[in-house]
């Protein structure tokens, strides 16, 4: 049930709001119905084999080696795009297999996190291709439908693939029920539509310190699953989705409680600006989570 909410600068029970990077988490749900439904086999098959129109341009063997639960946990070998200005450039230029060649590997493959934008909107075309022509759809009759959710504009690059990294729009509510999903071991109101051994698998910490903001976030500990992240607030441990302005879903399990906030997604602006408001946020619900006893 919902024990609180409140709407600021023109947010609206019924306002859709780009999730941004919280979209993510989407798509490593959708990897586990793929599974579930056949479309994929295992998290061990090979991103390669979703790209054949790219396979004889590959360079660098290690390429051939990445498989799909490396991308989930950004343990792929690509770069954060946001180390270098050119990579930026390249991602929101949205034309996306050639890059599989053309960015270069930083890390081996499963050796490190690397925080890449480019490797959910590869999973994203790989779902595609995977589980049939319109990942829309396919979300749509698989899970946005069972959760009584009406998912709204999801963005496409300029080759028409919905973008993975940061596209959906939904509003803060149907964000809830997500994260409620995910409280319930993959249940909706008794109806299980991910696996409760993938929703396990998704909120695991695979890569500790993924980040380190030096103390100023009340954010602690922030590690990564399958498209979530991990951290602790004061004595608690937490899961969440995280998108770029503020978008959060956070998953209290031991309190069986979820939290949302949705804000403006400052799309295409990555400065000192639009992280001020995004760690405002950050901030306003670590500390209000510090503040919960520990049952």
């Amino acid at each position: 049930y919902l024990i609180a909410e409140d709407y600021f600068n023109g947010g609206a029970v019924g306002r859709k709001t780009l999730l941004q990077s919280a979209s993510k988490s989407y798509i490593s749900a959708l990897v586990g119905i793929a599974l579930n439904q056949g479309c994929l086999s295992s998290v061990e098959q090979k991103m390669l084999d979703f790209f054949p129109e790219i396979a004889n341009q590959i360079t660098d063997p290690r390429k051939w080696g990445i498989t799909i639960q490396e991308m989930l946990q950004m343990r792929s070998g690509y770069p954060d795009e946001e180390s270098d200005s050119d990579y930026l450039e390249a991602l929101y230029w949205g034309v996306y297999p050639p890059l599989i060649e053309e960015f270069p590997l930083v890390n081996e493959p499963g050796a490190a996190f690397n925080y890449s934008n480019l490797t959910y909107s590869w999973l994203a075309i790989l779902l595609e291709r995977a589980c049939g022509p319109d990942l829309k759809a396919f979300a749509r009759r698989q899970l946005f439908e069972p959760m009584e959710t009406e998912v709204g504009e999801w963005l496409k690059d300029r080759e028409g693939h919905y973008i993975g990294s940061g596209g959906i729009h939904v509003t803060a509510r149907d964000a809830a029920k997500f994260g409620l999903l995910y409280i319930n071991d993959g249940k909706y109101r008794g109806d299980q539509i991910i696996s409760p051994d993938w929703v396990h698998d998704s909120l695991q910490t695979y890569s500790e310190n993924a980040r380190d903001y030096g103390g100023s976030l009340s954010f602690r500990q922030l590690g990564y699953g399958y498209g979530w992240w991990t951290a602790r607030a004061g004595d608690h441990d937490l899961s969440f989705a995280w998108g770029h302005g503020g978008q959060l879903i956070v998953l209290l399990d031991e309190l069986n409680m979820v939290i949302v906030t949705t804000a403006d997604p400052f799309f295409g602006q990555h400065d000192g600006g639009s992280w001020k408001h995004e760690k405002a946020i950050l901030n306003l619900v670590g500390e209000f989570i510090s503040s919960l006893p520990v049952e």
